[in-house]
């Protein structure tokens, strides 16, 4: 199969939204490893779970709180307004790029969901190598701000990381894909 040929295959798509998603792990992994630096932030606050009073709501493993928790992690109000926004943008990044990857609805919201999941799974690869954190998967973490902020050990979200890059698989449903591009080769042969 010649590169043109594969260009426009789904398995092409894969490789390049992966790289994509790589990539945004690795800056977003930067982010938090500077913003820690600079804001003296250790990593000792995951030790302490939030109390009944800062918690909105609670599950087993994830729990959402009270806006204010954060000001006892990031006191800086403007700091947390630029974070809230970054993780808007963020969103944005992988929503766009799922649309420009995909031709169907379906498809669309396949590489959105195999992106968000490669990104998410590999911030966390990235901050174990630059910082040696998370020292384990049972590390508490804060996931969100949106709307409000969001804990849970790491663990469950890179759970959700795998479900959702297996999601994307069948939705994109790779029998066929094998098929096609089989099909596209052997017309090519």
């Amino acid at each position: 199969m010649k590169l043109r040929e594969f260009s426009k295959t789904i398995w092409f798509t894969l490789i390049v939204v992966t790289c994509y998603a790589l990539a945004m792990a690795f800056l977003e992994s930067a982010v938090v490893v500077y913003l820690r630096a600079l804001f003296k932030i250790s990593v000792e606050w995951q030790s302490v779970s939030p109390d009944s009073n800062n918690t909105l709501m609670a599950v087993p493993f994830f729990a959402f709180l009270q806006p204010h928790y954060l000001f006892t992690i990031l006191p800086d109000s403007r700091v947390l307004g630029v974070e809230f926004f970054r993780e808007v943008a963020t969103i944005v990044m992988l929503v766009a790029v799922g649309w420009l990857s995909g031709r169907t609805a379906r498809q669309k919201f396949a590489f959105f969901l195999y992106i968000f999941g490669i990104w998410d799974i590999f911030y966390y690869v990235f901050l174990y190598l630059i910082i040696g954190w998370p020292t384990s998967l049972k590390t508490l973490d804060v996931l969100f701000l949106i709307p409000v902020p969001w804990v849970a050990p790491v663990f469950v979200p890179v759970g959700i990381s795998v479900l959702m890059i297996l999601s994307a698989l069948i939705l994109l449903n790779p029998q066929n894909i094998f098929q096609k591009t089989k099909r596209i080769f052997l017309e090519r042969s």
